[in-house]
C-alpha cells in the first residue's frame, strides 16, 4: 500500500472522527424526538418516554462484547432499579453494527436485564447525540434537554470506584436540583460506526 494511500485514508478517519466530535451534544443542548422499531417489535419514542416518566430519560450506549461494559452486568440492574424508582426510564442503545440482532437479544437475556436494549440501525441515534464510546450516558430532562452526559461511575470495577457520577446526577435531578457535576469523562469502547 502506497504512503498516498494510506495518507488519504488516515485522513478520511481523521475527518470523520472530527465530524462526529463536532456534533457531539452536551448538558445544556436539545435532543430532537427519535422513535426505533425494535428487533422485539416494539416501538420506543423518545417524546413518549418523556411524556411518562416523572423526570426524564437515561440513554446508555451499550455493547455486547465491550470490556468496559461487561463489567457493570453485575450491578446495573440495581442501579437501573433505582432510577426507575427516582422516575426515569432508562434504555440502553447498541449502535454497533459488529453486533447483530440476535447477539443483543441474547446478551440482554443472558443478563436478565430490566431495561430494553435498543438496536440503533446505522448508528443514526449514536450519530445525533454525537456519542462515540461504549459505555456513554445521557440524562436528558422533561423539555428534552441533556442534564448529564458521561461515565456511569469512575471506574469500570465495582470494588475499586470511587465516584458513582450518573447516581449522583439523578439523584439531583430527582429533588429538583442542579446538577452539580453535569460533564465527565466516559471511557470505553469505541462505537463500531456504518460509513456514510
Amino acid at each position: 500500500m502506497s504512503r498516498k494511500l494510506i495518507f488519504s485514508l488516515f485522513l478520511a478517519i481523521f475527518a470523520l472522527t472530527l465530524n462526529v466530535f463536532a456534533s457531539s451534544k452536551g448538558p445544556g443542548d436539545k435532543i430532537e424526538n427519535f422513535s426505533i422499531v425494535n428487533y422485539d417489535g416494539a416501538n420506543y419514542s423518545l417524546s413518549d418516554a418523556l411524556a411518562s416518566s416523572k423526570s426524564g430519560v437515561i440513554i446508555m450506549f451499550w455493547s455486547t462484547v465491550c470490556p468496559n461494559v461487561q463489567p457493570y452486568n453485575d450491578r446495573i440492574n440495581d442501579y437501573v432499579k433505582e432510577y426507575t424508582e427516582k422516575g426515569f426510564t432508562v434504555w440502553a442503545i447498541n449502535s454497533n453494527y459488529t453486533e447483530s440482532n440476535d447477539e443483543v437479544k441474547a446478551h440482554a437475556e443472558k443478563n436478565s436485564y430490566v431495561f430494553p436494549v435498543l438496536k440503533d440501525m446505522n448508528n443514526v441515534v449514536a450519530d445525533m447525540f454525537g456519542a462515540t464510546r461504549t459505555p456513554e450516558v445521557f440524562v436528558i430532562g422533561k423539555d428534552n434537554t441533556i442534564l448529564y452526559h458521561g461515565r456511569i461511575t469512575d471506574n469500570r470495577s465495582a470494588a475499586e470506584q470511587k465516584t458513582t457520577d450518573l447516581k449522583n446526577a439523578v439523584d439531583e435531578i430527582s429533588q429538583g436540583k442542579e446538577v452539580t457535576v453535569k460533564e465527565t469523562k466516559s471511557f470505553g469502547c469505541g462505537i463500531k460506526r456504518v460509513e456514510k
